[in-house]
């Protein structure tokens, strides 16, 4: 899986953010759709499985509402 900020579909993502190195993640996209799904590595040293879906006319607009809660995973999963 693509590792957050530093290959494949997330190398631009996540930079400089708690989640960087810490979530393991597979990206979806298709007209209307968004995801992430994987497994992030809290601050306290968990894995913790995440998925997420947006199914909406909008759904690229979720992108950044995707990312703040992987990052809050990190911090207090």
């Amino acid at each position: 899986m693509p590792v957050a900020g530093a290959d494949g579909t997330l190398a631009g993502r996540f930079k400089g953010s708690p989640a960087q190195r810490n979530a393991f993640l597979k990206t979806g996209t298709l007209n209307g759709v968004r995801s992430l799904a994987g497994y992030v590595r809290t601050q306290s040293g968990r894995m913790v499985a995440v998925s997420i879906v947006v199914n909406s006319d909008n759904a690229t607009a979720s992108v950044p509402v995707m990312d703040r809660f992987i990052e809050w995973v990190v911090r207090n999963g």
